[in-house]
């Protein structure tokens, strides 16, 4: 599973390196915070992820990873197990990506991007390892940096659209795709470079990418910031539409989505600050 990003950049603040931190286990879905120790930023996101796409409660004990104005991301770093946490900072067109949930400075730094680039987060290759890359918004321009850094591009959709990266069909390489906020209509691109667009969800809902069933494809789904639900269309990119729903978080709190525990199944995190 490749995971995706948060679909919009976090702004304010000046960007510091990642808080260490304690680790908390919530019992229940509360506003309790992860213990820090120290916070170098603003403010220190906390993270509570679940195993489980059907139950509202947190199953990995929460951390403290990345500060204000960082754009919080996870991913296959390692290619063991599953996904785990990163951080881009804007500010400073830095990843910062570590192996595990205990919180703390990020074991890897990744200098990479430009001003205004969005950070993506794909498996380029196929050898079941995310890389990192940016999106340029002023030219739709996905940048995609392999781990000897050299870089590949692919321009897809209209500028300033929100990006896209998954697995459509299966083949174990990502491949790129764009949300239209304003009329929620998701357009990816295929391997073959065809295309398929549909509508899911509400306008201006979050858009997130995982496999939902663990059939090696990744499919859509969307975030409702104002009652904290997930919607996840477990029909994949099909004409059919299948959802399945949860309710895990609160208000004001970011979505994304991840392979907690390596089994090839995604399932939500919300990361609060």
């Amino acid at each position: 599973m490749r995971t995706q990003l948060l679909s919009q950049l976090i702004t304010g603040g000046v960007a510091a390196a990642v808080a260490a931190a304690v680790i908390a286990v919530p019992k229940v879905f509360s506003d309790e915070k992860a213990q820090t120790a120290a916070p170098a930023a603003v403010c220190v996101y906390n993270w509570y992820l679940s195993n489980s796409r059907t139950s509202g409660t947190a199953t990995i004990p929460a951390f403290a990873y990345g500060n204000t104005p960082m754009v919080p991301l996870a991913g296959n770093w390692d290619g063991a197990g599953g996904d785990t946490p990163g951080a881009y900072s804007p500010d400073e067109n830095k990843f910062f990506l570590t192996n595990n949930f205990n919180g703390g400075v990020g074991q890897i730094t990744i200098p990479f991007g430009g001003v205004g680039d969005k950070p993506i987060v794909g498996d380029w290759n196929g050898d079941g390892t995310d890389e990192v890359g940016t999106y340029t918004p002023s030219t739709g321009t996905f940048t995609k940096r392999a781990a000897d850094g050299t870089t590949t591009t692919v321009v897809y959709g209209t500028p300033y659209q929100i990006p896209l990266v998954g697995d459509w069909n299966g083949d174990g390489t990502d491949e790129v795709g764009v949300y239209r906020a304003s009329n929620a209509t998701f357009e990816l691109r295929l391997a073959d470079g065809s295309t398929r667009s549909f509508v899911y969800g509400d306008p201006y809902w979050k858009p997130l990418i995982g496999d939902w069933n663990g059939d090696g494809r990744d499919e859509p789904a969307v975030y409702n910031p104002a009652d904290s639900t997930f919607y996840f269309r477990v029909s994949g990119i099909d004409p059919t539409e299948t959802t399945e729903k949860i309710r895990y978080g609160d208000t004001g709190d970011r979505p994304l989505v991840g392979d907690w525990d390596g089994n090839r199944t995604s399932s939500q995190g919300i990361i609060r600050s």
